[in-house]
Parts: C-alpha cells; structure tokens; sequence
C-alpha cells in the first residue's frame, strides 16, 4: 500500500472508521440540513479543489459524501436559511448563527519557541505554550462571560480550537466576537488589561516557573509583569471575528499530517501523539509499505 494520503485510503477511512459523533459534540443535529460544509477534493482533472455552499440532510448524508470522494479535509460552518447548495453563495442566504471559536496555532509563538519554528516543528516543549493560552482562555470564557459549554479541539497539525456552544455564544454579531477576541487576545502589549485577567497571567506564569507569589513584593510582581504579559494568549482574531468560517470537521483526516481532528478531554494532559493518524486507524504498517 501506498504512504501518501490518497482518495482511496481516505475514502476507506471515512467508509469504515469515519464517526459523526466527534462532529456533532461541536454542532448540534437540530437543523443539521441548514450548516454549510466545505471539502478539498481531488477533481476529474486531477486536481486540488476546494469547494463549499454544501448542505447535508443528514450526518448520514455527509458520511456518504466524504466516503464517496475520499475527500483530502472537511470543513463546517455556519447556519443558514434557506440550506446553501452550490447553486445560492451563502451571501444571499440568511444567517441564522454560529458557534464562537478561538484558533490557538503554534506558529505565532515562533519569537518565543527555542525548540524551533516554523510550521512543520512541533514538541512537548513549545507545545506547552498552546496548553497554557488554551488554559487562560478556557477560564476566561467560563469566568469573564459567563459561558459554559466550551469543546476544545485538535486541529490534526500544530493547535488547537475552542468551540463555545453557549446559545449567546452562537447568536453574537462579528462586532461582539471581535470584542471577545480582543479582550482574550489584546491587539497590543501595551492596552491595559482588566486587574482578574492580569491576576489570570500571573498565575499562570508563576506556576510554570514554580514562583511562589506569596514570597513575593509588590514592586518585584512589577518587575515580573514584562515576562508574564509574553504569556498572553496569541489566536487568529479572524476565526473568531469571521460568523462564516470554516473549521475542521471532528473525526476528518488533516490533509497535511494524516491525523484525526480529535476532541480533546483535557486540554492539560493533551499531546498531539495522543491523535490517533488514519494509517494507525486503518492498521496500515507504514513501515511495510516503503
């Protein structure tokens, strides 16, 4: 068998292993028929195409469309009204919601990582700058505004994504969103930042490098107040900013590692070996195949 991630692994894949249930921990099954979906496929000329303005009646459906083509990535989106076909851009159609979502990637801590950089380089040891902007995140959400139903995902390459399913969460404006974004991601080192989120950082970074803050003065926080505001989570704003963007469909195959896009259960113990590549689920030995 081949090692390079073809239609035909990936349409076995998606035929005998693909399950919607990681999906629809992220997106609910009421008015499923009314989400877009978006694919990279191969065309008839060979090609990389990407296409979107798809809806499904039903997971089923989806599941069959994905194993038929052997789709390379799947993509979810928003909720609209009428359903997007490929027919009606989703310009013309209603939007009737979508969740809020926070993309942590690896890359935009490259200044910081001395492991390495770059999009390829992923280890325990930088990956923990992912973990802790997800940590400060997560609480912000829960303490800050109030949210609850937060999913975290991994992307199958280098970070991760928060879904926040709250019925508030999924009916905010791109103003409201880009007001979120900004608050958990300040667009500048220097913007002031509310007295529990800057207590939120410290924490943070006090525990990272076991700094007892009860031995600690005033004006020695102060000094410390330059490293810890490193700590500041770094997301894409345009995912979160963007009612209409795609995301990695849970339980897809990343195009570009092999690796199932996988709900995280504890984003603290979470390492991206523990995402299982379509190779191991299919239990094909790459080591034969060479």
């Amino acid at each position: 068998m081949p090692t390079k991630l073809t239609p035909e692994i990936l349409s076995e894949y998606y035929r005998r292993k693909f399950s919607v249930a990681p999906l629809l921990k992220v997106v609910s099954v009421e008015n499923f028929d009314h989400r877009e979906f978006g694919f990279l496929v191969i065309s008839e000329e060979e090609q990389e195409r990407f296409i979107r303005n798809l809806s499904f009646k039903t997971p089923f459906e989806l599941k069959k469309f994905m194993s038929e083509r052997g789709v390379l990535a799947a993509y979810v989106g928003a909720l609209f009204d009428p359903p997007p076909t490929p027919e009606t851009s989703i310009t013309q159609l209603r939007w009737l919601g979508r969740e809020l979502v926070f993309d942590i990637d690896l890359t935009d801590y490259d200044d910081l990582r001395t492991c390495g950089k770059g999009k390829d380089h992923v280890c325990p040891v930088c990956w923990k700058f992912v973990v802790d902007a997800a940590l400060i995140i997560d609480e912000t959400l829960r303490e800050d505004f109030g949210f609850s139903k937060i999913v975290w995902v991994y992307s199958g390459r280098r970070g991760v994504h928060a879904w926040v399913l709250d019925k508030e969460a999924k009916e905010l404006s791109e103003e409201a969103r880009e007001a979120v974004a900004v608050y958990v991601s300040p667009d500048s080192p220097d913007e002031p930042l509310a007295y529990r989120y800057q207590m939120r950082l410290l924490k943070m970074y006090a525990m990272r490098n076991n700094i007892l803050l009860t031995n600690l003065r005033k004006r020695d926080i102060q000094k410390l107040w330059k490293e810890v505001r490193k700590s500041i989570p770094r997301i894409d704003k345009k995912v979160t900013m963007d009612h209409v963007r795609l995301l990695r469909v849970p339980g897809s195959v990343h195009n570009a590692t092999g690796r199932i896009v996988t709900i995280i259960k504890d984003i603290q113990e979470f390492y991206i070996d523990d995402a299982p590549t379509v190779w191991d689920v299919l239990g094909i030995d790459l080591a034969e195949t060479k």
